[in-house]
């Protein structure tokens, strides 16, 4: 019973979510990207990579800090250009680096992972953020093609699987070290996609993940019929109805068990969209993650609680790398 409570309160809360943009970290400004490069997503074969067990670490010494450059990549799916931009440490004795790839929420865009993926590259790994198609609200910025009425978490995971193939191929990742990071419903989308890429991926960082949102909007909704055709969420953001029904009969959650790879989750305490205990629980569901509570955080990590969030992603991938 308490289970269930908690997912309807998540249902109601996710239906009349306004804008999911809390997830912003902190952005340097004026770095320009420095180069742009098109690239077009590449399926990658079943046994093509190398596994991340078999291959000699390199060491990085977490006191040290690296320069890095900004690239602008762009990505292709189903008809739409995706902006990305890729930070990439400069070393004098490395070429490839492990590199995480980060989904930003609901609403929200490439801004989201830009101070994770920063932090990350000044250690030696490199980082992607990069704007969804159609998933930015009104009057924030997104550079990639796509329409929000045809938006939802199943096309934002095609999008993110285009991109994971792209990525396979650049110069500069070293493919044994690929990872997915996401927030809220990032982390649905990023949980989604690695599920399915296993064998590919070295593991994931979620940060607040929206991982029962497929039972939140059958909650909502008796049937995919009764989903209306445009959903609200608040004055200015509206979204088709494909935001509710593409996720119709998607379990996640039931599948957490399948996916071996190493997993870090980091979680406000006081976050009122994703429930901690929820979320806790869930992270059992995985056969080797680490859950992380940040006492006194909500639904998006600034200040102090994206320094923590920081340190907890940094010291996974020490640790997995």
């Amino acid at each position: 019973m308490k289970k269930l409570i908690c997912l309807l309160m998540i249902g109601v809360l996710a239906l009349t979510l306004f804008a999911c943009n809390a997830q912003k970290a902190p952005v340097s400004e004026g770095e320009a990207p420095q180069s742009a490069v098109a690239t077009q997503p590449a399926a990658t074969q079943p046994g093509e990579t190398t596994m991340a067990a078999s291959k000699e670490k390199v060491v990085r010494d977490p006191d040290k800090v690296y320069e890095y450059e900004t690239r602008v990549i762009w990505c292709e799916n189903n008809g739409n250009r995706i902006y990305g931009e890729a930070y990439i440490p400069i070393s004098e004795t490395e070429t490839k680096f492990p590199l995480i790839i980060h989904a930003h929420g609901m609403g929200s865009n490439i801004e989201a992972g830009e101070g994770y993926c920063k932090r990350y590259a000044e250690k030696g790994f490199a980082g992607y953020s990069f704007d969804f198609p159609g998933g930015s609200r009104p009057g924030t910025d997104n550079m990639s093609d796509g329409d929000p009425m045809k938006n939802s978490a199943v096309t934002e995971a095609s999008d993110l699987q285009a991109i994971l193939d792209s990525a396979m191929t650049w110069d500069f990742v070293d493919t044994d070290y690929v990872f997915l990071e996401g927030g809220s419903m990032g982390g649905l989308v990023a949980t989604m996609v690695g599920l399915d890429n296993v064998d590919t991926i070295a593991g994931m960082i979620l940060h607040y993940p929206a991982l029962y949102m497929p039972q939140a909007i059958t909650s909502r909704y008796s049937s995919p019929e009764e989903v209306p055709e445009t959903l609200s969420f608040g004055d200015d953001y509206a979204l088709g109805r494909v935001w509710a029904t593409d996720l119709w009969g998607v379990d996640v959650v039931s599948r957490l068990n399948t996916f071996n790879k190493p997993v870090t989750i980091i979680q406000g305490s006081n976050d009122q969209l994703v429930a901690a205990s929820s979320i806790e629980e869930a992270s059992h569901l995985f056969p080797n993650a680490e859950f992380h509570l940040i006492e006194g955080a909500g639904h998006g990590f600034g200040g102090d609680d994206f320094e923590a969030a920081v340190k907890y992603g940094l010291d996974y991938l020490y640790q997995n790398t």
